[in-house]
Formats: C-alpha cells, sequence, structure tokens
C-alpha cells in the first residue's frame, strides 16, 4: 500500500455534488478484458452490505458496461431542476453511467480531452447526496485520456486489477508507474482470473498463469488484496450472488475500507481542495 503525499502544486476542483463524499476510490487496470468493471460493482455490493452509503460511476465512456451488469440498461434517469441527475439505487448503491444517457449503438469517438470532459460533467451533475465510497470504474489503458482523467478526478486512492497473463502484468506495470507518478495512494492490487474451478472439482486450472499478481505485488510494496477465481455459472448473475464470489469480495470490502482508513491517518487531505 503506498501512502506518498501529492504534490503540493495539484489542485483539483470539487464540485458541490461531491462535498458530501468521504472516499473516492479509482478502481483501474491499464488493460482492458481484466474484469475491472465487474470487480468495481461487486466491491460497491459488498460495501453496501456492510452498511456503507455507497455509489458507482461509470467513467467508461467507450464501452459503459455496469448498465448492462446491473441489468439496468433500459431504466430512466431523473433529472432534478433541469440541472442534477438523480442517479438509479439498485441494491442499496447509487448508480450512473453515460450507458444511461447515450442509448444509442453508435460508438463514442471522442479524444481525451472530451472523454475527461464527459466524465467530469456526469460526476459533478449527478446528485449523490452523501456517501461513504464513491467507486469509479475508470476506463481501462494509459494513453493521454486516462491520464487526463485520472489527472482531473478528485481521486483519495486506487485500487489496481490485473490477471496473471504477462502481458496483463507487463502492462499493469505501466499502469502503476503512471498512478505512481500522479502520487495518488494506491490501496492494493487485485488479480482476477487466478484460476478456474470446476463446479464439481476442488481441482483448480491456472488458464492465464501462476503467481503473477504475487510477483507484481512484491516488486512494488503494496498488498496483494485479493485473488479472485473463474467458476462456472449457468446463467447470467451477478458475481455477489454467489455464495463464493460473496466471501471473496466481503473479504476485499473489509481490506478496502481498512487501508482506506490507513491511508487517511498518514495523509491528512490526499488531494487539495477549491470551491467551485
Amino acid at each position: 500500500m503506498s501512502n506518498k503525499r501529492p504534490n503540493k502544486e495539484t489542485t483539483v476542483r470539487i464540485p458541490e455534488t461531491l462535498r458530501r463524499v468521504k472516499n473516492i476510490i479509482g478502481v483501474f487496470s491499464a488493460k482492458g478484458g481484466v474484469g475491472k468493471s465487474e470487480i468495481s460493482l461487486n466491491l460497491a455490493l459488498s460495501l453496501a452490505k456492510e452498511g456503507y452509503k455507497v455509489g458507482l460511476l461509470d467513467a467508461d465512456i467507450h464501452g459503459p458496461s455496469q448498465p448492462v451488469l446491473f441489468e439496468a440498461s433500459k431504466e430512466i434517469i431523473d433529472v432534478k431542476d433541469k440541472l442534477l441527475l438523480s442517479p438509479l439505487e439498485k441494491r442499496g448503491v447509487k448508480f450512473i453511467s453515460m450507458g444511461l444517457i447515450a442509448r444509442d449503438q453508435k460508438p463514442v469517438m471522442w479524444r481525451g480531452p472530451m472523454v475527461s470532459g464527459a466524465v467530469m460533467q456526469l460526476m459533478a451533475q449527478t446528485d449523490w447526496q452523501e456517501l461513504d465510497y464513491l467507486i469509479i470504474d475508470t476506463p481501462p489503458g494509459t494513453g493521454d485520456a486516462q491520464l487526463t482523467l485520472l489527472q482531473r478526478l478528485p481521486l483519495n486512492a486506487a485500487i489496481i486489477v490485473t490477471t496473471p497473463q504477462d502481458v496483463s502484468i507487463s502492462d499493469t506495470k505501466k499502469g502503476i508507474e503512471m498512478i505512481k507518478r500522479l502520487e495518488l495512494p494506491i490501496l492494493g492490487l487485485i488479480e482476477n482470473m487466478s484460476f478456474f474451478k470446476p463446479e464439481k472439482s476442488n481441482k483448480k486450472y491456472y488458464i492465464f498463469g501462476k503467481g503473477g499478481g504475487k510477483s507484481l505485488s512484491k516488486e512494488y510494496e503494496m498488498e496483494l488484496l485479493s485473488e479472485i477465481p473463474l467458476l462456472e455459472k449457468k446463467e447470467f448473475l451477478i458475481l455477489y450472488d454467489l455464495e463464493t464470489y460473496k466471501k471473496v469480495f466481503d473479504s476485499l470490502a473489509k481490506k478496502v475500507v481498512k487501508n482506506m482508513e490507513a491511508i487517511k491517518k498518514t495523509v491528512t487531505q490526499v488531494i487539495p481542495q477549491k470551491k467551485g
């Protein structure tokens, strides 16, 4: 877990809608297809189950998958006073996504500043009210769009997601270096798809390799928060509804809360804030 203090010159304007949000955590992966969105969703569900007030922002403009995962693709967003968006409330989690607003099937072809601007507007114009945790599902990659977004988001900490594959580990290293450059505290690393376990067997199959997350966490001296398996499931289900995954995400949520509290004790204010 990194406890570095950010550059004092760095300032981020905190929208009025976020003044009552205590912790903003970005779930980040430098590579697409590692299951970051499912981890963001199920972490949010677990935190809500623990009794925390939780929000989930789907910041992946190019491929917003949270509406599908949350089975909310056809739901309508209310607009409050012609200005603020009222987030959906699903299973105790306040939830917003560009996928709930831009409903046509045309691909979004925006450059970095446009993407970060759209995400900031979506976040700032959502009526979050009081939250203990706002989980942000960030877009994958380490390009200009991701860097600009991470610089502008008022994050308190980040969680890194990888798979055991060599190519994923290699890309994740680039992502960690980018976040370290921004001096954003890292709560820890999650290795997703660690192994496959058939339903009626105790045998584990390491399809994508073994130990990549463990060695990466040692290299960067950060906590390996969880090694999440692949399991058989017969139909579309939210992972948290399966007992095995529920245990995994409940354990993860407890570690996230503990590490976030530790960071707050060592860093009085993670990002200097300006009103506006």
